[in-house]
């Protein structure tokens, strides 16, 4: 694993539309929205003829008077024109659509066969949330009055998306709502949905931050520590610096089935097994999952987007779909059968601090906060991450093999970028850590509850008992010589005793003649 700092974002990349047209032409199509109105026959037939000076009089005013009805008829007429959906961008009208973006346009022709896994999953919804089927939507020649279908899908935000080249793929999802508004799945590079749930992907460092969800949530703090080999580390510095041991660490005590858990909850739907098997987290399909391998299994690019939306969105996960709304025949709303699920899925003050721990400078993008995380998979290609949001956007960039030499970070840019300029978003400040939770030390203690003296921890708490020197070269409460100095002491202590003998050794040289010497070695 290898963390990219989401503080270095890197410059701001040109952005141009269709034809080289720079990204602020798109603008107009953000406009007026879809006003539900048809389009009526505007003429109107009047005649009245009255004789002499009366008619001529009568004629002038009726010249005045049409003229100024067919102003209004013309700025009537106008207005219309413009509420229909494709009508600021030249697009199809209404009738000849059953797919329209969120601002009112007609999907491209090509659509459906550009992007049919996108297309099935919109078809589920349709049936899982309306009993509808594709089949029962607008069509010119048999259904010219059945429903259409009014995506959350951002025209602009989605054609800055497929401007995207090589083998990459990005989502934007709204925090709050769980409205995709945004997705390409790189379907022109590779043939197939590269971030569907079809096409999970190893996530690397971009799992950590579910995993330090369910730390916090379980009553630690950023703060708290953790091993990461012969280092000690808190939980900020382990998510920020992608510690693989550290990071395995958490997710080992709280175990795999308590970090699905959270995952589960804050949107994580389907996560792959060592096999490349997929597991339902909604069924809690955990069995054989390894909490040491987050990193290493799987998951859909979508939901990792979904995931940090619910950061965003202080700790609020919302379904992620695609159907804004539906309109019948007569452009009223149709009422859905399933509303979208919404869930307190962690604390706010736990979303608070995930912000925190990936917070970025807020220079990165055009002096506002952001959070984010940068990875890499290795595997037989390079795989490269980009996930990060602020308060109004989350939003999820993946590329491979020679289109993750930049990171997805330029992706991730350009889809922000637009989705800033466009939709106005307003520069919002993150509101830093929470100042909640313990900060624990069970995970760099001992056995005994004891912590190097040499740790990080130790030296920025030098008066934590804990951090007293071990019992093997620690002095005893007496503060007697350790074992081995009184292991040494014995003999001194024989010899102490005999330094009265000694004047008496010494003397007795002085009568080593004398014959009655009294001593062995006389």
């Amino acid at each position: 694993m290898n963390y990219g700092n989401p503080s270095h974002v890197g410059r701001r990349r040109e952005r141009t539309g269709p034809e080289g047209a720079p990204a602020g032409s798109h603008r107009a199509a953000t406009g007026p929205g879809y006003s539900g109105r048809r389009r009526a026959d505007p003429t109107i037939v009047f005649s009245l003829p009255l004789p002499g000076r009366l008619g001529l009089d009568f004629t002038r005013m009726r010249l005045k008077v049409a003229g100024a009805v067919a102003l209004v008829a013309a700025l009537g007429v106008a207005i219309v024109l413009w509420n229909l959906p494709g009508a600021a961008t030249g697009g199809a009208a209404p009738e000849n659509a059953a797919f329209l973006y969120t601002g009112g346009q007609a999907l491209p022709a090509g659509f459906a066969e550009e992007h049919p896994a996108l297309m099935d999953t919109i078809a589920a919804e349709l049936e899982a949330r309306y009993g509808l089927t594709p089949e029962d939507l607008y069509d010119a020649g048999s259904r010219p009055d059945a429903p259409r279908v009014v995506l959350t899908l951002d025209r602009t935000l989605q054609e800055t998306a497929e401007a995207a080249s090589g083998e990459a793929g990005v989502v934007a999802v709204e925090p709050g709502t769980g409205a995709v508004l945004c997705y390409y799945g790189a379907e022109s590079e590779t043939g197939a949905d590269q971030i569907g749930s079809a096409a999970p992907h190893p996530p690397s460092s971009v799992f950590d931050m579910i995993t330090a969800a369910t730390a916090l949530e379980g009553g630690a703090s950023i703060d708290s520590w953790w091993t990461d080999g012969e280092e000690a580390v808190t939980l900020t510095e382990a998510v920020r610096e992608s510690r693989g041991e550290a990071m395995d660490a958490v997710a080992a005590e709280y175990g795999a089935e308590g970090v699905l858990d959270t995952a589960a909850g804050m949107g994580l739907t389907a996560i792959a097994d060592e096999e490349g098997n997929l597991r339902d987290l909604a069924e809690g399909d955990y069995e054989g999952l390894d909490a040491a391998d987050f990193g290493a299994y799987p998951v859909s690019v979508v939901d990792m987007a979904a995931v940090y939306a619910t950061i965003a969105a202080g700790g609020v996960h919302a379904e992620t779909h695609f159907i804004d709304r539906v309109v019948d025949g007569e452009d009223r709303t149709v009422e859905a059968t399933q509303g979208i699920r919404t869930n307190q899925a962690v604390a706010e003050t736990t979303a608070q601090d995930l912000q925190f721990v990936g917070l970025g400078e807020s220079e990165a993008i055009e002096g506002r906060d952001f959070f984010a995380v940068a990875a890499e998979h290795y595997g037989e290609t390079t795989q490269s991450w980009f996930v990060g949001a602020i308060p109004q956007l989350s939003v999820a960039a993946w590329a491979n093999g020679s289109a993750a030499a930049d990171g997805g970070i330029p992706l991730w840019r350009s889809v922000l970028d637009t989705a800033i300029e466009v939709n106005g978003y307003e520069a919002e400040e993150l509101p830093g850590a929470s100042g909640e939770g313990e900060d624990l030390t069970e995970g760099i203690a001992d056995e005994d509850g004891n912590i190097d003296p040499d740790s990080a921890y130790c030296q920025a708490n030098p008066d934590e008992p804990a951090c007293a020197a071990t019992p093997s070269d620690s002095p005893s409460e007496s503060d007697s010589p350790s074992p081995d100095e009184t292991s040494e002491e014995p003999e001194p202590e024989p010899t102490s005793d005999e330094p009265e003998p000694e004047p008496t050794t010494s003397e007795a040289p002085e009568e080593s003649t004398s014959e009655d010497c009294p001593w062995i070695w006389c």
